[in-house]
């Protein structure tokens, strides 16, 4: 026997439902079109904002012990906001901490920098440090030990200017100087999570400000040996025992935040994409409605010599499930196509997925061949409804 007759044998209806939709090829192609539609859309939204998820949250790598206290200003207090930290709070933030490194951070207002070419360099903030070493590794030159008349320069300052160690450039902070320095080291790129925005700031010792005044504090542990939360809950404890006056914000609670917002703009556009699997449903369900209409007479027959309802449902929802597996088999390879080009745009490899990413191409197909069964549904119960003898009548 050959095997279509043997398929022909043993699955009667799946041979109708296929030998219905080929007589129909246009309104078939039409309804499998949307159905791919849809699952691309899921499937290539899902693995894209998941590998551009994890390309941000790579970001956060080696802060992990990593917190910064800022001063908690109260408008409604009135008269002159305190909101600096004096060299006595920063002193009780390092015994609160328990021995974690805690470093002082002055963020001048009103400052400025020259690149050595003299160029003025508007969108460089410069920030006064104690001991950058502490707390970065240098890409290129020396983060001195003693630093004290040289500048820190970070990676992305460096690159866009060409600046490299020994050069010298101009810092002018109003109220404090104008100096040339040398340039001790370049800094490694930090990316978005660093506290102190490094890539795009130019470091000055603490002891070129006459009167420096911490702007905020650095809280930072080995999370190998110690946790960072622990720090941050004794200094809390320290400073807001009475008044919040002190905000500590560890680096791994902003990752968090970071990780639920980006999840809920992911599901925000995936519902976008599921719209179009709406209109896939309301597509084959005009199909599937056209093709009962239109074989009406056929399906009064098998009526009357007897093909009970429940044939007629199973062959028109069979007709039905075939265009969602069909859309399903060509969407998914299409979405996994798309996600691996978004792949290499932004990690460089085509075939980083993730478990997750995988997960929505799985959401896809199972939402485009679920959409397709349930569009299949009413069309056939009102087929399988219908009298005979009114439909042949």
């Amino acid at each position: 026997m050959k095997p279509r007759r043997r398929l022909a044998v043993q699955f009667p209806t799946l041979v109708l439902a296929r030998r219905n939709l080929s007589r129909a090829t246009a309104r078939t192609v039409l309804a499998v079109v949307a159905i791919v539609i849809g699952v691309v859309a899921i499937g290539a939204i899902g693995t894209g904002g998941e590998a551009f998820k994890q390309d941000q949250l790579e970001a956060y790598e080696g802060f992990g012990g990593t917190a910064t206290v800022d001063p908690v200003f109260y408008p409604e207090a009135g008269g002159d906001p305190d909101t600096t930290f004096t060299d006595a709070e920063i002193g009780r933030m390092r015994r609160a901490s328990g021995g974690a490194t805690v470093l002082p951070v002055v963020e001048p207002a009103g400052s400025f920098v020259r690149s050595p070419s003299g160029d003025p360099l508007l969108t460089v903030q410069v920030r006064g440090l104690g001991n950058p070493g502490a707390f970065y590794d240098a890409q290129a030159g020396e983060i001195p030990a003693n630093w004290r008349r040289s500048v820190i320069v970070g990676s992305r300052v460096a690159a866009d200017n060409d600046i490299q160690p020994g050069d010298r450039m101009t810092v002018l902070v109003n109220g404090e100087f104008e100096r040339s320095f040398r340039v001790a080291a370049v800094l490694e790129p930090q990316g978005f999570a660093d506290p102190l925005s490094a890539d795009q700031a130019v470091f000055v010792p603490l002891a070129q400000f006459d009167d420096a005044e911490y702007g905020r504090a650095i809280v930072r542990v080995d999370p190998q040996v110690r946790s960072i939360d622990a720090a941050a809950a004794g200094i809390e404890a320290e400073f807001n025992d009475r008044r919040r006056t002190v905000d500590v914000s560890t680096v791994q609670d902003q990752r968090q935040q970071f990780e639920q917002f980006f999840a809920t703009v992911n599901q925000f556009l995936i519902g976008i994409g599921a719209i179009s699997l709406l209109v896939a449903a309301v597509t084959i369900a005009n199909t599937m409605l056209m093709s009962a209409i239109e074989r009406e007479g056929e399906i009064g027959v098998f009526r009357a010599v007897g093909y009970p309802k429940r044939a007629v449902v199973s062959l028109l929802v069979a007709e039905a499930t075939i265009l969602g597996l069909v859309g399903a088999a060509i969407g998914a390879p299409v979405a996994l196509g798309i996600g691996a080009v978004v792949n290499q745009l932004l990690v460089g490899d085509p075939l980083a997925f993730t478990d997750a990413g995988l997960r929505y191409v799985g959401l896809g197909v199972g939402f485009g061949i679920v959409t397709a069964l349930v569009a299949g549904i009413y069309p056939a119960w009102k087929a399988a409804n219908r009298p005979p003898v009114e439909v042949l009548g």
